[in-house]
């Protein structure tokens, strides 16, 4: 048992020891990956399945269970009596809301030219016609791929297939969806950490939360090395993919802290209100992601089909083997 003076210290060097931990497991597949520029897409591919397989498992067995599991203790708590499954409902307006809202992106940024009828009913043609002009074509790379995508990484990977896959003729993803599905990724996976990082820090017993840390150590790396192999897989820019990666780093770390800061304090009902709705709005999101954005994408390609869901399969039996040293 430690001494009292020495519990601050323990748990900050904890602290500072998984914020390192998650950085080097998000930053090694980018370094690896950036120094070996040929590496096979097919490596890639099989990587980014075994990322699939992660996100998917941490969204239906971690993020969705706990985010129920804490809104009815939070209505419990506060004395409501509902008749309507309200968290379940959060959950499917942060599914819709994204649904909804990559739907109309993409009826309006169209890039076969072909106009939708949503288009045409709100759309000015002779405002549209009067900016096209003869020397802007189809393939001039637009502010927010030049933003997004590392040319060399797209030049050393450069194929009919990795080509027809960002441009999104065959309708799998767009470089429209690539910036809103990255952006909506790690938006989900820093409200999970934040969130996990408040549980284990506001625990009554401090002596606890060296243990509760050695399982989100691992957690916490799985998920930046997956955010990783993802980002490295669309080819994003070097300083997207840290800003991303320090995000995610730091989420955690920061809930365990607020965490212990909190312990004593009783929450505000509007206050837990808003971190259930936040939680469901995420986990709904998150579902999107995974399953829209991340699962269909790799395997619905026609080679290796039985390779890529074994290793989708793999990154699923990973995460699933944190949460049994969870429980």
């Amino acid at each position: 048992m430690c001494s009292p003076a020495a519990g601050p210290q323990v748990e900050l060097e904890m602290l500072t020891l998984m914020l390192c931990f998650s950085l080097l497991c998000g930053f090694g597949p980018v370094c690896v990956i950036r120094r070996a520029a040929g590496v096979r897409p097919g490596v890639m591919s099989l990587a980014s399945c075994v990322a699939d397989g992660v996100f998917l498992c941490s969204c239906l067995l971690d993020l969705l269970p706990d985010y129920l599991t804490h809104a009815r203790e939070t209505f419990s708590r506060l004395g409501l009596t509902l008749h309507f499954p309200l968290a379940e409902f959060i959950v499917s307006m942060g599914f819709l809301l994204v649904f909804v809202s990559e739907q109309m992106m993409l009826a309006f940024r169209d890039p076969t030219g072909y106009e939708s009828p949503e288009k045409q009913a709100l759309i000015d043609p002779h405002m549209t016609q009067s900016r096209d002009s003869p020397g802007r074509s189809c393939t001039d790379e637009s502010p927010e791929k030049q933003a997004l995508i590392d040319p060399h990484m797209t030049q050393s990977r450069d194929s009919p297939s990795h080509s027809h896959r960002l441009s999104g003729a065959d309708g799998s993803v767009s470089l429209e969806q690539v910036g809103l599905r990255v952006l909506l990724l790690v938006f989900c996976l820093c409200v999970c950490a934040l969130v996990e990082g408040l549980s284990a820090g506001s625990q009554p017993d401090p002596e606890l939360i060296p243990q509760i840390c050695v399982t989100l150590f691992l957690r916490q790396g799985i998920l930046a090395f997956s955010l990783s192999v993802r980002m490295s897989h669309y080819g994003l820019r070097l300083a997207v993919a840290s800003g991303c990666l320090f995000l995610l780093s730091l989420s955690c770390p920061v809930g365990i802290g607020i965490g212990m800061g909190m312990v004593g304090m009783n929450p505000s009902a509007p206050g837990q209100l808003v971190r259930c709705a936040v939680e469901g709005l995420a986990s709904g999101i998150f579902i999107y992601v995974s399953i829209a954005g991340l699962l269909w994408q790799e395997p619905a390609s026609p080679k290796h089909r039985i390779h890529k869901v074994t290793f989708l399969l793999t990154g699923f039996a990973l995460v699933t083997a944190v949460l049994f040293c969870k429980v």
